[in-house]
């Protein structure tokens, strides 16, 4: 789901319940909406449990959105949602409880932007445990591929992280502590579970798409990297002057530092990432119909079908576990681990061995015809159908996701502030911004534009043993592209 949506669903669950998310005194003591934290776990906060980092970072107080490592990083999560989402945030409005927190317009641009946007990019590449069925690598030689995430899948998150919000409703119960705090963990919890109600969540192997992938062209990351830098340097030479009296070739590695410096802490980037990202699009727009009957939608879909119904039921079932747990520990009970959850499912009507929200998970029919993301290599993939055996190829899904002003490319292009800060190279701070701001032009026009205006060109051109840097071309701009064979190669 949408970061809207998984708040909507908490809100519409709850009648828009605060909670608080900080620690035990006045001054970590911070209060979000129900829906905020749905909303804010997972994606743009994790840990060795998904929801650590939002709780450890709401106790630490800020200084108006500007300090690295405190709630700041919360509250620009907020602002990142509203921006990327399109939607007002009365919060950040004059007036408002965070309008003198010091944002910039785009929420890309300070150290704390910066950080919460990478955060939810490196997350995004690990997140199979936001699928009901990534499905596991294939072959031994696949273990050597992405990072493993930290869950086995949405179920399992949801189940553990439940478990979690539970043991803390009994405890606060017996302590007679504030019950919403509880509400939070479990709040946290159900982003996962929320997740599961979405139609490209269901069935997508994510996981096992970026093995697969990843076994076929291991060097990808690499590639896209120099990719990066060839397109944005021969732009850079097109849009300044300057840039052209360079010796050949240094603006390449100039640009090339700066793409790896600026990607150091991301994890290896893989075609599967794109592939897996193109498959749950394609479910989440066209839906899948449920065994129970009806149609489930997706991501930025909810209203769409028979999902936001149950969601919401699902939610709510959550809630009641929880407040079933507090209620044992005001009692005075002492049950915990898996006494307590068996006591809360008993008590709940669940079946054994389950609990009410998980039954509540849509289970899809036989009927929808099957995902084709297998296929010996690229160019055999971009022309097979992408579900069944006729109808939209993989290539057109990839071009639609892709195309400029999608989510794909909005994101990659909010990238590009501050990506290519040199700050030996020129040491008046105005000439500094202006190169930075020519070299972001750079990359939106060289890189991002052609991705999104021909994808499948840029991406066999990233997956290719060999990514061809045409240092004449750097040279003269004006000139036209040479065959590969005469271009200096940039090697694996």
């Amino acid at each position: 789901m949408k970061s809207a949506e998984h708040r909507a669903v908490g809100e519409a669950a709850t009648a828009g319940a605060l909670v608080d998310v900080g620690g035990d005194c006045v001054e970590q003591r911070c209060v979000l909406s129900y829906g905020d934290v749905v909303a804010l776990s997972g994606d743009f906060f994790a840990g060795p449990h998904p929801s650590d980092d939002l709780f450890r970072l709401a106790a630490i107080p800020g200084e108006s959105g500007t300090k690295l490592g405190t709630r700041d990083e919360i509250v620009c999560a907020l602002k990142v949602m509203a921006v990327d989402g399109a939607f007002v945030d009365p919060r950040f409005e004059p007036g408002g409880q965070f309008s003198d927190y010091q944002f910039t317009a785009a929420a890309a641009a300070t150290a704390v932007e910066r950080r919460v946007r990478d955060r939810f990019l490196a997350l995004a590449t690990a997140n199979g445990d936001h699928f009901v069925t990534p499905g596991r690598p294939g072959t031994a030689a696949d273990h050597n591929g992405p990072q493993p995430t930290r869950f086995d899948s949405a179920v399992a998150a949801y189940r553990r992280l439940h478990e979690v919000a539970i043991d803390e409703a009994c405890r606060l119960g017996r302590c007679g502590g504030d019950e919403s705090r509880a509400m939070a963990r479990e709040a946290a919890a159900q982003h996962y579970l929320t997740d599961a109600f979405a139609a490209g969540h269901l069935r997508t192997p994510v996981t096992a798409i970026r093995h697969f992938w990843h076994h076929r062209y291991p060097q990808f990351w690499e590639n896209l990297q120099r990719k990066v830098a060839t397109d944005t340097a021969a732009a850079l030479r097109e849009l300044t002057r300057p840039a052209r009296i360079l010796p050949d070739g240094f603006v390449y590695d100039r640009v090339h530092a700066a793409v790896r410096a600026r990607t150091r802490g991301f994890p290896p980037i893989t075609f599967g990432d794109l592939l897996a990202r193109v498959f749950h699009d394609w479910d989440n727009s066209h839906g899948l119909t449920l065994q129970e009957g009806g149609v489930l939608f997706g991501d930025g879909l909810l209203e769409q079908g028979v999902g936001k119904d149950l969601v919401v039921a699902a939610v709510r079932a959550g809630i009641d576990d929880v407040e079933v747990a507090y209620r044992r520990g005001s009692s005075g009970s002492r049950l915990q681990g898996k006494a307590l959850y068996q006591a809360v499912r008993s008590a709940t009507g669940a079946p054994e061995g389950a609990f009410r929200p998980e039954t509540r998970i849509p289970i899809l029919s036989a009927d929808n015809p099957p995902q084709n993301w297998r296929a010996t290599d690229i160019e055999a993939l971009w022309s097979s159908p992408i579900v069944g055996t006729a109808g939209t190829t993989v290539g057109l899904a990839v071009e639609e996701t892709l195309h400029l002003g999608a989510e794909v490319s909005s994101r990659l292009d909010r990238l590009g502030p501050g990506i290519f800060e040199v700050p030996g190279l020129l040491k008046v701070p105005a000439l500094r911004r202006w190169a930075a701001r020519k070299a972001r032009e750079a990359y939106y026009q060289g890189f991002v534009q052609n991705l999104a205006q021909d994808p499948r060109a840029t991406v066999l051109a990233i997956v290719d043993s060999e990514v061809p840097v045409d240092r004449h071309r750097l040279s003269d701009p004006a000139a036209p592209l040479r065959d590969s064979s005469e271009c200096t190669s940039i090697r694996r």
